[in-house]
């Protein structure tokens, strides 16, 4: 069977814009966390979490009926982004806003797709009363979110903060078109449109309100989709560098780099080859933001990382002279 390919004109386009979302990365990570989505590139996170839902007692029934292992996933769990950078509690609102009526067509599309015998019960019983399933999935995405996703939020934010920044690069380069073009195979520029091939329901794709683009690490590699009406159309893509998300802080012990400059900022200069603020630095080599600072200090005045400001954060990464040191002597 073909997959349906939708179009997204270029009035739309126009209107382009990134965002950080910690909840639309918490919506993807129940697939990987319960079906193994994304195999064995986030098995670490997907074992810690899994010890902390099982140390917890935790269950979260209504979000299992709510994203199946395959297919449409309620889509009123996943509104646009408002912002370019979100946090989580300002996301649950905009949860709680989303008009009844998408909640009943996500749980009529649900029940069509021969759930399971408990998630038909919690879809049927949230078509009589949809405020309260809504309600019920909230306090669910809080328990998880704080059980799960929250402890590695710096680090999946720090990924998608250095790809939205290639990605600007890029645009101010080449355009639209080729920011467009390194998506996602199912996504490709059609002339002047945006050509998605997507198999969930049908609906427009010209939203007149633009269209948001979110890097989201737990959607990979799948393509995921926002298409309800007014709101701005919006997708999710793998942010570049994703293989390494989970990667330990390198221990160079016995490198000439650690003999040079000693294990912390050795450490550092190898992690750097992604752009990351000092809070996450400080999360991957377990140091006060403080501590990790006083490092990128020296190594900036040496000349081995830049610092970059990006909106409201500052991220710091390898010069090409740290890279060459890094690669000749780690």
């Amino acid at each position: 069977m073909t997959t349906p390919v939708r179009f997204v004109a270029a009035a739309d386009l126009a209107r382009l814009r990134f965002a950080t979302s910690p909840l639309w990365e918490t919506v993807a990570s129940v697939r990987v966390l319960r079906d193994g989505a994304g195999g064995a590139l986030h098995a670490p996170w997907r074992a810690t979490a899994r010890e902390r839902i099982v140390g917890a007692g935790a269950s979260f029934p209504v979000l299992d009926a709510l994203i199946p292992p395959s297919g449409h996933l309620a889509d009123f769990l996943t509104p646009t982004p408002s912002r370019r950078s979100n946090a989580f509690e300002t996301e649950l609102t905009a949860v709680a806003k989303v008009p009844v009526e998408v909640v009943l067509e996500d749980l009529q599309t649900l029940l069509a797709a021969s759930p399971t015998k408990a998630a038909a019960q919690i879809l049927t019983d949230g078509l009589d009363d949809p405020d309260a399933l809504r309600d019920k999935a909230i306090d669910e995405l809080r328990d998880y979110w704080s059980l799960t996703v929250s402890r590695v939020w710096d680090r999946l934010r720090g990924l998608a903060d250095s790809d939205i920044a290639w990605r600007l690069d890029l645009l101010a380069d080449g355009g639209g078109t080729k920011v467009l073009g390194t998506l996602h195979p199912r996504v490709r520029m059609d002339e002047d449109r945006l050509a998605i091939e997507n198999s969930c329901k049908d609906g427009p794709t010209q939203s007149g309100h633009g269209v948001v683009l979110v890097p989201c690490a737990f959607g990979w590699p799948d393509l995921l989709l926002f298409n309800v009406p007014d709101y701005a159309l919006t997708l999710t893509y793998a942010p570049r560098g994703v293989g390494m998300l989970w990667r330990d802080a390198p221990d160079p012990q016995a490198s000439p780099l650690t003999e040079l400059m000693g294990r912390t900022r050795a450490a550092a200069i190898q992690l750097l080859d992604l752009p990351m603020t000092t809070a996450q630095l400080a999360c991957h080599l377990d140091l006060t933001p403080s501590t990790a600072n006083e490092h990128l200090k020296i190594l900036e005045r040496s000349g081995l990382v830049a610092a970059t400001r990006r909106g409201r954060s500052v991220l710091y990464a390898r010069t090409p002279l740290g890279a060459g040191l890094a690669t000749q002597t780690g």
